[in-house]
């Protein structure tokens, strides 16, 4: 394995994105909701409003390319002069936090969600509701120390998703680290330790 630093910097091509996702992938309406709340949080207008104008329902599922459609074109308006990949980290940020604000995500998380061992153990849960395609397998190294194991999931791995265990850990209190190991642009495992 060749973990390294998040590269969000690296150059990022929508296209390449959308063509890797499978047929019908799609993510929970609550996601759109918390990417708009962002954007307008950064005082700007909301991009493509043929998508980010919708009503969406929190657990009804909408296409994940228009998600990424959404991510790729409000991600410079959160974190401006920055790369792409930064944004889109940012934006994975607050995807745990909205989660667990429904209540699939007080059950999942709820009980411990200040325990960030336990909400590492049963992450895979928290992608397996949100989204349609893909896998993620949780594996404990040791002590304030696990592995994601991601495939078949064409989300963004390196900049969104770590993103979203950056978000996680801040809920939690904890101070960390995420390295990646980047296998192709569906498969990826994201070492996570913290302090």
């Amino acid at each position: 394995m060749a973990f390294h630093p998040p590269r969000f910097d690296h150059p990022l091509d929508l296209g390449t994105v959308l063509s890797a996702l499978p047929k019908g992938a799609s993510v929970k309406g609550l996601y759109f909701a918390a990417l708009t709340r962002a954007v307008r949080a950064a005082g700007h207008p909301l991009p493509l409003p043929e998508i980010s104008e919708r009503r969406y329902v929190p657990f009804l599922n909408y296409p994940y390319a228009d998600y990424t459609r959404l991510l790729f074109e409000s991600a410079p308006l959160v974190a401006p002069r920055t790369p792409v990949g930064e944004g889109l980290r940012r934006l994975g940020q607050a995807a745990y936090s909205a989660f667990l604000d429904t209540n699939a995500g007080r059950v999942v998380f709820g009980a411990f969600s200040d325990q960030f061992d336990l909400v590492m153990s049963v992450a895979p849960r928290g992608w397996e509701i949100g989204l349609t395609f893909g896998k993620v397998r949780s594996e404990r190294i040791g002590p304030a120390h696990y592995r994601l194991h991601f495939e078949d999931m064409p989300a963004m791995l390196e900049t969104h998703q770590v993103g979203v265990v950056e978000g996680a850990m801040k809920l939690c209190g904890v101070r960390g680290e995420v390295l990646v190991d980047i296998l192709a642009i569906d498969r990826a495992i994201l070492d996570v330790q913290w302090g």
